[in-house]
C-alpha cells in the first residue's frame, strides 16, 4: 500500500523516461482532439475576416495574413484528424503540438501588436497566453520555453514600438502577469493529468496483482482437490470394506462405519463439485452433441439413484415417456444434470415419498420435469436459486449434505447444453425443477450409441 501511495504521489521530474513516454502517449490524442477543435473554430473566423476585409474595410495588406491564417488552419486541422487516427507515430504527433502551441501564442501576440497604438490595454495577449495554457497539455519544459520565449519576443517588440506615454509600463506589467496566470494554469492542468495517470497505473497494476493472487489461489485450491479426492476414496471403500468383514457385524461397529462411510461420501460429494465448479467456469468443459435416448437416459438416472432413495423409503417414477425419438444433447452432460435434480429432490422430500419425472417434447424443445414432495422453494429465495454457494432454508430430511453448489452446476451445465432450469411449485405440494434442452445446431447427424456404451468409452 506504501509503495502505491509513493508511486502516486510520484513528480514529472522522479519519474523514468519510460513512465513520461506512456503518459505522452496516452495525452496526445486528446491535445490532438483539442487541436482540431481549435483549428475548426479558428478557420471560420479567418474566412469571415478575409470576407468582412473584401467588403467594408478594403486593406490591401491584411489579404496576405488572412490567406496565410486559413491556409495554416486547414493544414493543423487536416494533420490533428489524421494523425488522430494513425499509430507508432509519436515524436511527430508532439511536435505537431508543439508547433501549434507556438503559433497560436505567436499569432495571439502578433494580433496585439496590431491594436497596441490604438488600444493599449486590449485583453487579446492575456487570451493568446491562457488559452493555449488551458487547451494543450505539455511537459514543463515544453510549455516553460514556448510561453517564456513568447514573453521576450512580446517585451522586445513593447520596447522598439512607438507608444504614447504609459504605454508600455502598462503594456509590460499586463503581459507578464498574464505569464504568470498562463504557467500556473498549464502547470495545474498538466499535473493533474499526471497526478490521474499514475492513480490509473497503480490501480492496474494493483488489479493485476490481485488476478494474478487470485489464479494462484485457484490453482493451488484445485491442485488440493485433486490431491484430497484420491486419499478420500481410498478410505471410503476401506470403510465399507471393513463394514463387511464378519467379526465387524456388531451393530454398534456397523453404525460406526456407515456414519465414516456417510461424512467421507460428503466430503467426496464437495471435492467433486468444487473441481466440476472450477472446470465449468474455466470452460474446461465442451459439450459433445449427438442422438441421444432420453428415456434411456432417464433410465439410467433413476438406476443410479435408486440406493439413494432406497435408503430413505422413497420411490422414482418415470411419467408418461414421450416418443422414443433420439434428441440432440450431450448424453454424459445432460445425465450428470438430472441426477443432480434427482438428489436434490431425494434430499429434501420426505421418507417413503415418490420422486417423478416427465419428459415430453413442445416442438423444438424437449423438456424434463423433476418432482418432489419436498417443502417448497421460498418465494424471496427464488432469484438466488442457481447462484453458487447459495443454500435455501429448507433441510435435507435425512440429514444429508448440501454444499450450495448442485444449482449452481445444474445451471452452468444447462447452459452448455442449449437450454436452461427453472423452478416453480408443484400443484400437489413440493417443487417441480424443469430441465429445457433446445435442438442444437451442434448436433451430429447418423445413428447413436447407447448411454451406456457412451460412459464405457469414457
Amino acid at each position: 500500500m506504501a509503495a502505491t501511495v509513493k508511486a502516486i504521489r510520484q513528480g514529472w521530474g522522479e519519474a523514468s523516461p519510460e513512465s513520461r513516454r506512456q503518459f505522452l502517449e496516452e495525452i496526445t490524442p486528446g491535445n490532438l482532439t483539442r487541436m482540431a477543435w481549435v483549428a475548426g473554430i479558428y478557420l471560420p473566423i479567418s474566412v469571415g475576416g478575409l470576407v468582412y476585409n473584401a467588403l467594408f474595410t478594403h486593406l490591401p495588406d491584411l489579404v496576405p495574413w488572412a490567406l496565410f491564417d486559413i491556409g495554416l488552419a486547414i493544414v493543423s486541422l487536416a494533420l490533428a484528424l489524421v494523425l488522430r487516427k494513425t499509430a507508432g507515430f509519436l515524436p511527430a504527433k508532439l511536435w505537431v503540438i508543439r508547433t501549434y502551441y507556438a503559433y497560436c501564442l505567436i499569432s495571439m501576440t502578433g494580433y496585439y501588436f496590431s491594436t497596441l497604438v490604438s488600444y493599449p490595454n486590449n485583453p487579446v495577449y492575456v487570451l493568446g497566453l491562457l488559452l493555449p495554457a488551458l487547451v494543450f497539455r505539455l511537459p514543463p519544459r515544453e510549455f516553460l520555453i514556448l510561453l517564456g520565449g513568447t514573453h521576450v519576443v512580446y517585451l522586445a517588440e513593447l520596447l522598439l514600438t512607438n507608444n504614447s506615454e504609459g504605454v508600455r509600463p502598462a503594456a509590460a506589467f499586463l503581459g507578464t502577469d498574464s505569464l504568470v496566470l498562463a504557467i500556473i494554469a498549464a502547470w495545474t492542468l498538466f499535473s493533474k493529468d499526471w497526478q490521474s495517470f499514475l492513480r490509473s497505473r497503480a490501480l492496474r497494476k494493483a488489479n493485476e496483482s490481485l488476478l494474478k493472487a487470485t489464479e494462484d489461489l485457484n490453482e493451488v485450491m484445485l491442485l488440493a482437490a485433486h490431491d484430497i479426492k484420491g486419499p478420500l476414496l481410498n478410505i471410503r471403500s476401506l470403510f465399507r470394506i471393513l463394514g463387511t468383514k464378519p467379526e465387524w457385524r456388531a451393530e454398534p461397529y456397523r453404525e460406526v462405519v456407515a456414519e465414516c462411510d456417510k461424512a467421507l461420501t460428503n466430503l467426496v460429494e464437495l471435492v467433486g463439485d468444487m473441481l466440476e465448479t472450477h472446470e465449468l467456469e474455466q470452460g474446461a468443459k465442451v459439450p459433445v452433441f449427438r442422438p441421444t435416448r432420453i428415456s434411456e437416459l432417464l433410465l439410467t438416472a433413476r438406476d443410479n439413484l435408486a440406493a439413494s432413495a432406497a435408503a430413505k423409503g422413497s420411490d422414482i417414477v418415470i411419467d408418461n415417456p414421450a416418443e422414443e425419438e433420439p434428441w440432440p444433447t450431450d448424453p454424459t452432460l445432460c445425465l450428470r444434470v438430472v441426477e443432480n435434480l434427482l438428489s436434490n429432490a431425494i434430499k429434501y422430500s420426505p421418507p417413503g415419498s415418490t420422486v417423478r419425472i416427465e419428459w415430453r417434447r413442445e416442438a423444438d424443445v424437449c423438456c424434463i420435469d423433476v418432482r418432489d414432495s419436498g417443502p417448497g422453494i421460498p418465494g424471496e429465495e427464488e432469484p438466488y436459486l442457481f447462484q453458487k454457494f447459495q443454500r435455501t432454508g429448507n433441510q435435507p430430511t435425512a440429514g444429508e449434505s448440501s454444499n450450495g453448489l448442485g444449482l449452481f452446476i445444474v445451471a452452468r451445465l444447462a447452459k452448455l447444453l442449449n437450454g436452461e432450469v427453472s423452478c416453480f411449485p408443484n400443484a400437489g405440494g413440493g417443487s417441480v425443477f424443469r430441465l429445457e434442452l433446445r435442438a442444437s445446431r451442434d448436433a451430429e447427424g447418423g445413428g447413436f450409441s447407447s448411454l451406456k456404451d457412451h460412459d464405457a468409452g469414457q
